[in-house]
């Protein structure tokens, strides 16, 4: 009897979350609309950035050791930027792109309006990572991955080194991911092994770390301004949704894991999953579970949103292309 019942209610549960997964999927549908060749052979892009001043998705194709300018409108290339020798996070401001060198452990910098390498900065650290901007006090800030480091860069010409801060745990088992700065609260979000660090960027100081007992590895984020929340990547095959202060709100599952990248679309309610299994999910925020996939390609992991005309640009590694997918 009590087996029969237990069956009966995992067969209620099952349908009900079949019935409302088929019925969100239904509501969200995205088609690919364009597939943009790059130069050279590819094979691993660490970042993918949108930046809606220019109107252009920035893509690191280190294999080829240089930069990937399109232009969002046209979806052409619209220029090609090298000399870096492999490039792995990219943070756009203002007037200037910052780019990570993990080879060289340099902050290369281009000039946006030329598209030019202007300056090429040592790091101090190892494997330089992530890079994030504090738009604040124009401020950059580094993420070094073998040193356990964020260095912080003034965000103007000649780019001086100005501080250094000691990551935590001390020592990690892998390092810092990429990190993220958000106006609104005025703090930079720092992956570091399976917690995140919470950096005051006035003092330069790690202010709190957040520990949610993840198994794997904590991964980047972004920052929902309508909600008030952050959305954190993690391997452990969820996402987690978390308050300013750090307390966790809710965790949305899903069936991949391999996740790098995320990017959101706030007005369209839509999180979207850089997952190398070859799918990217898609999360709707308010309904906190996977709606919809987009169809890309075995390891493909980096991907941004252009928020005006709600387009997703995704890297496809190994053809060497940008997906560009968009709502239906």
């Amino acid at each position: 009897m009590r087996r029969i019942s237990k069956l009966a209610v995992i067969a209620v549960v099952g349908a009900v979350a079949l019935t409302n997964a088929c019925w969100a999927s239904a509501q969200s549908h995205y088609k690919l609309v364009k597939t943009i060749a790059l130069p050279g052979n590819g094979g691993h892009g660490d970042w993918v950035t949108f930046d809606p001043q220019t109107r252009t998705a920035w893509i690191v194709q280190s294999p080829e050791h240089n930069v990937v300018v399109i232009d969002a409108d046209k979806l052409t290339v619209k220029a090609v930027i090298g000399g870096i020798e492999d490039g792995n996070g990219i943070a756009v401001g203002e007037k200037y792109a910052f780019v990570a060198d993990a080879t060289t452990n340099k902050l290369v910098v281009i000039d946006k309006n030329t598209l030019k390498q202007i300056a090429s900065v040592d790091t101090g650290g190892k494997k330089s990572d992530g890079v994030t901007i504090d738009t604040q006090n124009g401020k950059v800030f580094v993420a070094n991955d073998d040193s356990n480091t964020e260095t912080v860069f003034e965000g103007e010409a000649p780019f001086a080194r100005v501080g250094n801060i000691e990551l935590r745990p001390q020592p990690a088992k892998d390092g810092p991911d990429v990190n993220l700065y958000v106006p609104g609260l005025d703090r930079i979000y720092q992956p570091v092994d399976n917690v995140v660090d919470v950096i005051d960027p006035n003092s330069s100081q790690v202010v709190a770390v957040w520990d949610f007992h993840l198994r794997k590895a904590a991964k980047p984020m972004v920052y929902d301004s309508q909600a008030g929340h952050l959305i954190i990547g993690s391997r452990d095959k969820k996402i987690l949704i978390v308050s300013p202060d750090g307390k966790l709100v809710d965790s949305i599952p899903f069936e991949g894991g391999d996740i790098d990248q995320i990017a959101v679309d706030v007005a369209a309610r839509r999180v979207f999953v850089g997952d190398k299994i070859g799918s990217a999910e898609v999360v709707d925020l308010d309904a906190k579970q996977v709606v919809d996939h987009l169809k890309t390609e075995k390891n493909a992991h980096t991907l941004a949103v252009d928020p005006a005309t709600h387009r997703i640009f995704v890297y496809l590694d190994t053809s060497n292309k940008i997906g560009v997918y968009e709502p239906v």
